[in-house]
């Protein structure tokens, strides 16, 4: 295991695609985190603040479950618990078997990856499909994930064209878009096929048995809508308490995650199809996996389980952006996976990890939810020493390190030969380029600095008298996190409105005497002559709908059929073509440009997510500066009313191919928003 590890880092390192793939995505994402951060004033006590929640919610793990099981049950799923890898494969595959559907397609989970699922899944005969773009490639290629978030990001895209051209019959071109179009062509057939839909969940809200979504392409939206059965996936530690504290959450994991305020989807899940719904699935099953989780709460590993997998900590290692993901030949690599792997799968196996790390820190100081890994990466490392076999080299040096450091004599004895023998070894440069073995694993990639003549110790002395005492600090309180200042003074609409154009989103204000008119003549603009459209809503959604059918306009609500898996499908081809969507909005969300879409009678979750198009009408005293504002001030009532709620913020997108953006993968390519005062 140790030799193979070695040989993937060296062919990592000595890779040159793999090199430029992995600064073309590092490097720009620290600027992003950045440039994401600076909107709260105080992002520290917010990290703080997480740091609670998540550090409380293990910590009363048991009672949380048993409150999130209930409230989940009497929404209407069906819940089922697997302690291990094994229990939840069967379950998934007895499921996907009750349905009589062929086809699985999954969205983006990293816990599918964990537990094997693709291969259990397709042993038993099934099609599995991974409908997120960067899984897509790696599934054409047989390829596991390199990264949390971006799964892909080890590939160029002269590769991903290569892959394409041979398995998607592409013609040979390496233009982003056109790959894009390709993939959304090849995976739009399979989403409107009979199929079980599979998902991770981000979080589980246990006050409301609600389970959150978040994503940015669509396919989330897609595998969680279309097919008859919804199973969902989720790691027994992903909870929160209370809706609030999933306010706190989504403040901080796209920022993390990926520099956004907030991903295009966050889908706020709460039940299957209600009696009056126009769609959605007729089941939904909730998995709740162990597999070595809650043994972990009694270990020095339990902070771990805070982890709420937004990679940052990858994206600042300076080891994982040298060798990237696949090295680690663990589903989670990276600092956070040089902890979770050996905690979870086994010290022996995957202890090693570990030793990737030089302790920087960086992974602690951009950790949103302040797990220290340095201290449980060095832990990590002290279990391995004792649990898996050590070259007898180390020993003995240990040995001899410990003989050396426990008499003062004998280490500053040694520290004297130190600094004249490598004084003697070093060139003119002042570098060692040459040590003996063991230490030549040191030089085989970089000089070694001599040691210094004068020991630190000794010139300590010197170095405290020279240095002047320092003023005491003044008291620095912690407040609450806030939005920036500057965004505090603005109008929530005219923040909504700069919000939406930096997302790509078009803003457009108008009042009710015009709102009907002005987007009928964009509808005729853009040559549609049929709308998938809410069938009821607030008074000007009906104005407008009124308007829309007097000019020939074909007005569609869409009640997709029960049950008869091949009517359903039907009823999706006949809606696809459509370009053009037509819904209101219960709320607006300033700080991040979010239009929140719930699902209803009357309320097709089509409407917003099948045409390229997606139309929007939001009334102006509905624009709430910020999540936690909302949920606040109505949230929990919509949410819990809803079969499900879709917080939208801008057009569907992805950066999955060498991180150019691309609108419009599975979702609306343009949001035009009618804000009517």
């Amino acid at each position: 295991m140790k030799h193979t590890f070695r040989d993937q880092v060296r062919a990592a390192i000595n890779d040159p695609d793999l090199q430029r793939a992995l600064d073309n995505f590092t490097e720009p994402k620290r600027d992003n985190y950045r440039q994401a951060f600076s909107s709260i004033t105080n992002p520290s006590h917010l990290r703080q603040e997480a740091q609670i929640t998540r550090t409380q919610t293990i910590k009363n793990l048991d009672q949380l479950l048993a409150t999130f099981t209930r409230a989940i049950e009497s929404n209407g799923f069906h819940v089922h618990r697997a302690s291990n890898a094994a229990e939840a494969n069967r379950i998934v595959i007895d499921l996907v078997r009750a349905s009589k559907a062929k086809l699985v397609l999954k969205s983006k989970t990293m816990l599918s990856e964990e537990i094997r699922l693709n291969q259990a899944l397709q042993e038993e005969g099934f099609e599995v499909i991974e409908t997120d773009l960067g899984e897509f490639i790696l599934q054409l290629r047989d390829e596991p994930p390199s990264h949390i978030i971006a799964p892909a990001i080890h590939l160029r895209k002269e590769q991903i064209a290569d892959t394409f051209t041979e398995k998607l019959g592409m013609r040979k071109t390496t233009d982003i878009a056109e790959m894009n179009s390709v993939a959304r062509s090849a995976l739009r057939e399979k989403f409107l096929t009979d199929s079980v839909g599979i998902s991770g969940v981000n979080f589980g809200v246990a006050e409301t048995g609600t389970i959150s979504l978040v994503t940015n392409e669509g396919n989330g939206r897609m595998v969680t809508t279309l097919p008859r059965m919804h199973i969902a996936l989720m790691g027994v530690e992903r909870l929160v308490p209370t809706l609030n504290d999933l306010a706190q959450m989504l403040d901080l994991l796209p920022r993390s995650a990926t520099g956004q305020k907030l991903t295009s989807y966050v889908a706020l899940i709460q039940s299957p199809r209600m009696e009056l719904d126009p769609d959605g699935p007729d089941e939904r099953h909730l998995i709740l996996i162990d597999n070595g989780r809650l043994a972990l709460i009694e270990t020095p590993l339990a902070d771990s389980l805070n982890c709420i997998r937004c990679g940052a900590c990858l994206d600042v290692c300076p080891v994982y952006r040298e060798i990237g993901g696949h090295a680690y030949n663990s589903v989670y690599p990276g600092p956070i996976g040089s902890v979770i792997s050996p905690g979870l799968f086994g010290v022996r196996q995957f202890g090693h990890l570990a030793k990737v790390s030089t302790l920087c820190g960086a992974c602690y100081e951009v950790c949103p939810v302040g797990i220290n890994l340095p201290d449980m990466l060095l832990h990590v490392r002290a279990l391995y020493t004792e649990q898996a076999p050590q070259p007898a080299y180390q020993k003995w040096g240990v040995r001899m390190y410990s003989w050396l450091v426990l008499k003062s004599s004998r280490f500053l004895l040694a520290e004297r030969f130190a600094a004249l023998a490598t004084t003697f070894l070093a060139k003119r440069t002042g570098w060692m380029r040459w040590l003996p073995p063991p230490f030549s694993g040191w030089t085989t990639s970089r000089y070694f600095p001599p040691f210094a003549r004068k020991p630190f110790r000794l010139r300590f002395h010197d170095l405290v008298q020279n240095v002047s005492p320092s003023p005491p600090k003044a008291k620095i309180e912690n407040s609450p996190p806030t939005l920036s200042p500057d965004l505090e003074m603005v109008d929530p609409v005219a923040l909504f409105a700069q919000e939406l154009r930096l997302l790509g989103a078009e803003f457009i204000p108008c009042d009710p005497q015009t709102v009907a008119e002005m987007v009928h003549d964009k509808i005729l603009q853009l040559g549609g002559r049929s709308v998938l459209s809410w069938g009821a809503g607030d008074q000007t959604l009906q104005w407008v709908t009124k308007r829309l059918k007097e000019s020939g306009i074909e007005m569609i609500d869409p009640t997709i059929a029960r049950g008869d898996a091949e009517l359903r499908i039907a009823e999706y081809s006949q809606l696809d073509p459509i370009t053009i969507g037509l819904t209101g909005c219960v709320a607006g969300i300033a700080a991040s440009g979010t239009l929140v879409v719930p699902s209803g009678e009357g309320r097709s979750q089509l409407a917003s997510l099948l045409p390229k198009i997606h139309i929007a009408i939001i009334a102006a005293e509905n624009i709430f500066r910020d999540l936690n504002d909302w949920f606040r001030n109505g949230a929990l009532d919509i949410v819990r009313e809803s079969q499900c709620v879709a917080l939208i913020s801008g057009p569907s997108r992805t950066s999955d191919i060498e991180r150019t953006l691309t609108l419009g993968v599975h979702g609306p390519a343009q949001v035009l928003v009618y804000c009517v005062e």
